[in-house]
């Protein structure tokens, strides 16, 4: 396997624009961090306590929390795997809105199952599911191909 293959998940922005792929990024984690604001303010609201506190502090602290999280998320959620002969670069959807290079970092372990498959890439251990990866089967097969274990030592003896 001497040629890249490449493999774009779910998660992949095919050149949308930086704003688009933020907001469907931004959209959980607002919702997750908005809900329980609101269920403070109408319960304070239904007791007749005051709500500002919920406005002044609760909300800009939400957007950070929020804002904060969508970042960790855009730089931690794989959008492109490639492999070539004995390595593999992993772009994270941040990664490929900037436009970064690969970084190809050898393949030290491939485990593959029919639910996922689990690339030791460097450092870090990725595991890669088929509902994320349109063409699950070839990065399985590409995984598998394009892991070169050392060989074994011959024997002295």
């Amino acid at each position: 396997m001497n040629a890249t293959t490449v493999f774009e998940s779910i998660h992949h922005p095919h050149g949308a624009s930086w704003g688009l792929v933020y907001t469907r990024f931004l959209a959980r984690p607002l919702g997750v961090c908005i809900i329980p604001l609101m269920v403070g303010a109408t319960t304070s609201a239904l007791l007749e306590q005051p709500v500002w506190g919920y406005l002044v502090w609760g909300l800009p602290a939400a957007l950070v929390l929020a804002t904060v999280w969508t970042h960790f998320s855009l730089g931690r959620t794989p959008a492109e795997l490639s492999f070539r002969s004995g390595q593999a670069a992993v772009r994270s959807v941040y990664d490929v809105l900037r436009g970064q290079p690969r970084d190809w970092r050898p393949i030290f372990n491939v485990r593959t199952t029919a639910w996922s498959v689990e690339v030791a890439v460097g450092r870090t251990t990725h595991l890669f599911q088929p509902e994320q990866w349109p063409k699950f089967e070839a990065l399985r097969d590409a995984a598998r191909q394009s892991f070169q274990p050392q060989a074994s030592p011959s024997s002295y003896g």
